[in-house]
């Protein structure tokens, strides 16, 4: 924090608003919200992407009101995010965040998992941590209602059945990817069996992003679809409520190995959405590619804001830093992809003229133009303030890059707005 505001009273005035006690991290939360459905309801299509992270404190003894994570020592902050993706793939914001911490430090196993799982799976969903996904669906339901096509999108966690039961508004859609080969009402009994049988409606390629296990890379893959209807899991059959469900599955299968020898993709994909042609199937698939980009915000909160660095005193305090820095978060990703999305457009769309003027002075002095720069631009430029090199085989510049940048901007532009009162 003394980095990012460059002297230690403004640092002391952050840390005293998230140790106000009238200053909740929910409200935060919900006042960047109301930005983000704004922005959402600008678009005709909307991701909502819910994905879970773990916040790493361990090494902090003095923080209080940490909890554990899974069956280790480590300790700190469960969060599940929402995050809003428009249908071209620009990251429009946080839709939601719920955060818990798990009191109980980890204990010796008494009995073998088999027994522990049939016990965890008695339980009703709602006194589960899985209900976060059916909770989060609910809410980011109430904030955009039904003014956009709303698709929730998440990975093999997400393959719960209540929620491909729970009751959703209108234009509110499913994309999961599935994890469980599920009994369904087919001759081949089971979901994979099912799926991998269907029929093909085509090829295409879609980009793979990078992760820390591989590099990214453009896939060929191949398109199966066909409408299924799941049973009701025995674990479940007791509950009157429940009911099959039909669903559209899509089976996404990459043609080739890739070059560098790694596994081929597969994705098996659960959905609301219709797959009456070949051209809404490779939309499905489009849009759940685009489930990396939560992935990239968990990182730029972590590797780019740095947010367990955080040495503060309370979970308290941290869930309103957390809250704080979700939306820097954003706002570099915003600048990051608008900037490829959109590369000709006015930088104007993210910064103020006291910004890209400052950037034009420190770069090209001798220029007089008084048009903004373009988005690309403005963003090169700021990346260069953060060390980026812009030469030809550098490719992109990163979120942690425009990170260090953008501080320096600041700073900058501080220096220029304290001169001429010298």
């Amino acid at each position: 924090m003394p980095e990012a505001t460059g002297n230690g009273s403004e640092a002391q005035s952050i840390y005293r608003f998230w140790s106000n006690p009238q200053v909740s991290a929910k409200a935060i939360v919900n006042s960047q919200a109301e930005g983000t459905v704004a922005r959402a309801l600008e678009c005709k299509t909307v991701l909502s992407i819910q994905d879970t992270t773990d916040l790493d404190y361990t090494s902090h003894r003095q923080t209080k009101g940490l909890g554990y994570f899974n069956q280790t020592k480590q300790q700190g902050i469960k969060v599940h995010n929402c995050f809003a993706v428009s249908g071209e793939g620009a990251p429009l914001g946080l839709l939601h965040q719920q955060c818990w911490v798990r009191p109980d430090p980890p204990r010796k196993k008494k009995s073998g998992p088999k027994k522990k799982s049939q016990k965890k799976k008695k339980k009703p969903i709602e006194s589960k941590e899985s209900y976060r996904w059916l909770s989060t669906l609910s809410a980011v339901e109430e904030k955009i209602a039904q003014k956009v096509q709303l698709v929730q999108v998440a990975d093999r966690e997400a393959d719960i059945f209540e929620l491909f039961a729970q009751p959703r508004q209108a234009n509110s859609e499913l994309l999961i990817r599935a994890k469980a080969n599920r009994n369904v009402d087919h001759e081949l009994g089971k979901l994979f069996a099912t799926l991998k049988q269907a029929p093909v409606l085509g090829e295409f390629s879609v980009r793979i992003e990078r992760t820390p296990k591989r590099p990214a890379r453009n896939a060929r893959v191949q398109v199966r679809a066909i409408q299924v209807t799941l049973e009701v899991p025995h674990n479940l059959a007791k509950l009157t409520h429940l009911s099959p469900v039909t669903l559209n599955a899509l089976w996404v299968e990459e043609i080739e190995p890739p070059a560098d020898g790694g596994q081929p993709m597969c994705w098996r994909l659960l959905t609301t959405l219709p797959i009456d042609s070949f051209a809404q199937a490779a939309q499905i698939v489009l849009w759940y590619s685009y489930r990396w980009l939560i992935e990239r915000f968990h990182f730029t909160l972590k590797s780019g804001c740095k947010i367990e660095d955080l040495q503060l005193k309370h979970r308290d305090r941290l869930l309103k830093a957390l809250a704080t820095y979700s939306l820097v978060a954003w706002r570099l990703m915003s600048m990051t992809y608008q900037a490829r999305l959109t590369p000709d457009a006015s930088c104007e769309l993210l910064l103020e003229p006291a910004e890209w003027r400052l950037l034009r002075r420190k770069f090209v002095p001798k220029s007089r133009s008084k048009k903004p720069p373009t988005l690309q631009q403005a963003m090169i430029w700021i990346a260069q303030l953060g060390g980026f090199l812009a030469r030809k085989g550098d490719g992109e510049p990163g979120v942690k890059t425009l990170w260090r940048g953008y501080t320096k901007l600041h700073h900058l532009l501080e220096g220029a707005q304290l001169a001429p009162n010298r």
